[in-house]
């Protein structure tokens, strides 16, 4: 005998089914964004109406009168509802059920992410002075259980222009539980402000740090990579290995020379690097990491050119109740090793290197709606390149404070003092407005 409570819970399903698909597919919805064609919905809706009616029927017949008590004959009801056909109606219910929730969002095996941000410099003795903005979208596809695909787009406004670069275009393939092999063009494992911060609403200044982000190290590599985590007790081994395109050696006497240009993407001279990254996370709010990368840059068919690049790093979270609020330290020192070279210029040690510190603190635990959302930040950059032909070495000094109007949008304010050793200097007042989604 079928009782009352398993059947109102196949109704249940049914009526969430015709509930939810008027939120899933409102008027303010594209017909197809969700992954079914308005006349595929229409043709669900109306079958689900027909079930609801259906179950309805079973209802009223299983509010008639019970059975006569045991041992008295009792004729069969001419509307009774057999076994087989009210299993029937379960698994269509089941069925459309199924196909509901599949249209729920985060279900699909697409996703849009990204960021956008806007923002405006003023900087002092001739400087940059203007608006700007950027927008990154980030596409991702689940192609199976194991096989991930990620690309990234930046628009961005450029002097008179809005330029487009491809961030990101890799294909992960989970081996295992502590293996992943990525191939494409993807992000530097070896720059952990690049890999972890760069992003516009993660990074808490408005502007990037010396040396780290487009300066001594690669933003990104094409390439493949195998990296994964191994857990050591309490604590996590996190590591990648991977060959890349070499990054070209810049030999024009009129522009930098013995720097390196990291948009080698079609690599012209034919050179690949090594290299890798290992971040040891002692502690869940702690982590501190090794990368390096090696291989030979220079133009093909003359003497070989090696370049070494090595980076050291150190990321802390800690959420603070002495201190009512979470604290967030980082730090990166990189340095770049270049051979010599006839550049056809006086010889130099082509060697760099620089690095930033930054704090940043938030009083979350304050019972302060407006002290709770606000973000000091202090940062110090530096990058050393005055025996090279650049000519001069920089330091900056930078105090910010944040707005966080939700957890994924920030205003930033922020003021920068800049010396330049050999150069003019570029304080800067740096206001931005940026989100995640």
């Amino acid at each position: 005998m079928i009782t009352r409570n398993k059947l109102a819970v196949i109704a249940a399903v049914g009526l969430v089914w015709s509930s939810t698909s008027n939120v899933i597919f409102g008027e303010t919805a594209d017909d197809n964004s969700r992954g079914v064609s308005r006349e595929e919905y229409n043709q669900l809706l109306k079958r689900s109406e027909q079930l609801e009616k259906q179950m309805q029927e079973v209802r009223e017949k299983m509010a008639q009168p019970p059975a006569a008590p045991t041992g008295v004959p009792a004729a069969t009801p001419t509307g009774a509802v057999t076994r087989a056909a009210f299993d029937g109606l379960k698994s269509q219910v089941e069925h459309l059920s199924t196909i509901a929730q599949t249209t729920f969002p985060g279900t699909n095996k697409f996703l849009i992410a990204g960021y956008g941000a806007a923002g405006f410099t003023d900087q002092e003795h001739g400087g940059d002075r203007l608006f700007e903005a950027s927008f990154n979208p980030l596409l991702l596809w689940k192609l199976s259980d194991r096989l991930l695909f990620e690309g990234e787009l930046e628009f961005e406004l450029e002097e008179n222009e809005t330029s487009t670069a491809l961030e990101q275009a890799h294909l992960a393939y989970l081996l295992n539980d502590y293996m992943t092999f990525d191939a494409g063009k993807f992000l530097n494992p070896m720059d952990a402000f690049v890999e972890r911060y760069h992003m516009a609403w993660v990074n808490r200044l408005p502007d990037k740090p010396l040396a780290v982000y487009d300066g001594l190290l690669p933003e990104s590599l094409v390439g493949a990579q195998v990296r994964g985590g191994i857990p050591i007790e309490s604590a996590k081994l996190n590591y990648a290995v991977f060959v890349a395109n070499a990054p070209a050696l810049n030999t024009d006497t009129n522009d930098d020379p013995g720097t390196l240009t990291f948009e080698n993407f079609d690599n012209g001279d034919r050179h690949f690097v090594n290299g890798g990254h290992v971040g040891l996370r002692l502690i869940p709010e702690l982590e501190i990491g090794y990368g390096v990368m090696a291989g030979e840059v220079g133009p093909s068919g003359e003497p070989n050119v090696k370049a070494v690049l090595q980076s050291v790093d150190l990321s802390s979270v800690m959420d603070s109740r002495a201190l009512s609020g979470l604290v967030r330290f980082n730090a990166q020192w990189v340095w770049s090793r270049v051979d010599p070279y006839a550049f056809g210029i006086d010889d130099f040690d082509n060697n760099r290197d620089g690095g930033y510190a930054q704090i940043a603190y938030r009083p979350t635990h304050l019972h302060q709606p407006l002290l709770s959302k606000l973000e000091p930040v202090f940062r110090y950059d530096v990058l050393n390149q005055m025996e090279t032909p650049t000519g001069f070495d920089e330091q900056r000094n930078t105090l910010g404070l944040n707005y966080w109007l939700t957890s994924m949008t920030v205003f930033k304010a922020a003021y920068e003092w800049d010396n330049r050793d050999g150069d003019t200097d570029h304080n800067a007042l740096l206001l931005q407005f940026a989100t995640g989604f």
